[in-house]
């Protein structure tokens, strides 16, 4: 008989856009060259399973990411990059954990799924009991902190945005977008965040918000076939189109191809990451 925790984790499936069951989801870590040509990949991934939603701690010395290694539920796996191995970071046998991220040594954040209606982010120092990471009820889907200026909540019912201030609780005076993706970032070097926004014409386009100024300004248009984007350090935007990784630099009105990493045996990009230093590119490929 299936246990319950699988079957919880299946109904995420259906969700997150993903089947335990049959999607596969391969873990790939790349070293980036200074003109941030990939190279030299390592499969961090060992299992058939789901591997996704990538994210570098602070310091870029280990790489995180969501995984039901067990079969069972989704966990928190950490690997230090250099090294070989994995470390389970939470494991929590009747609830799923999604979406990490290290904003500081020591700490973790991420979506815990307890059921539904119920998803929030939570936060834990390592070796502590975790605690809410942020204030709102709002159902959580997807998030970006900051942890000096607060947090963009993806609502997970309405596919809205709202942004919770440091010391504050999002809800309804807090609404900054309707109709947006699930790639939220902070935006390098700033108090900003970004975000697809899903616009009525049926083009997406990558915007920028300022929680300050409470202004969205539009970046670039993406390709409708994959909302995943990540930051380079530099201020360049990264995306997948198959097998290829493009690159969109402020000032550019289009994206350029980076490298097609098909000789990788990489055929379908997803969810990608690259490491604050600027060093390493992770990338889920989607068999």
């Amino acid at each position: 008989m299936t246990s319950r925790p699988y079957l919880q984790a299946a109904t995420l499936a259906s969700f997150f856009g993903l089947s335990l069951t049959t999607q596969a989801s391969d873990m790939l870590l790349f070293d980036l060259s200074p003109q941030q040509q990939p190279h030299s990949p390592v499969k961090v991934s060992d299992h058939k399973g789901y591997n996704n939603q990538p994210a570098f701690s602070h310091d870029s010395q280990y790489l995180l990411f969501s995984s039901n290694r067990s079969m069972e539920q989704m966990d928190i796996y950490r690997h230090k990059l250099g090294e070989t191995g994995l470390t389970n970071l939470t494991n929590t046998p009747t609830e799923n954990e999604f979406s990490p991220q290290s904003p500081k040594a020591g700490v973790i954040t991420y979506v815990v799924q307890e059921g539904v209606p119920h998803q929030s982010v939570w936060q834990k120092n390592l070796g502590e009991p975790r605690r809410r990471g942020i204030n709102s009820m709002i159902p959580a889907g997807y998030y970006a902190q900051k942890t000096e200026v607060g947090t963009l909540i993806w609502a997970r019912y309405g596919y809205n945005l709202y942004f919770e201030p440091l010391g504050d609780a999002a809800d309804e005076r807090h609404f900054v977008q309707a109709n947006v993706g699930r790639s939220l970032h902070v935006i390098p070097n700033s108090n900003q965040f970004s975000f697809v926004r899903k616009q009525v014409d049926g083009t997406w386009v990558i915007k920028a918000f300022d929680p300050a100024e409470k202004t969205m300004k539009s970046l670039i248009a993406i390709n409708p076939i994959s909302e995943d984007y990540t930051w380079h350090p530099n201020g360049s935007i990264f995306a997948g189109r198959g097998s290829e990784l493009v690159r969109w630099q402020p000032g550019e009105k289009d994206w350029s191809v980076v490298a097609d990493l098909a000789p990788f045996g990489v055929n379908n990009i997803g969810r990608l990451a690259i490491s604050p230093d600027g060093k390493h590119l992770a990338l889920v490929d989607k068999n």
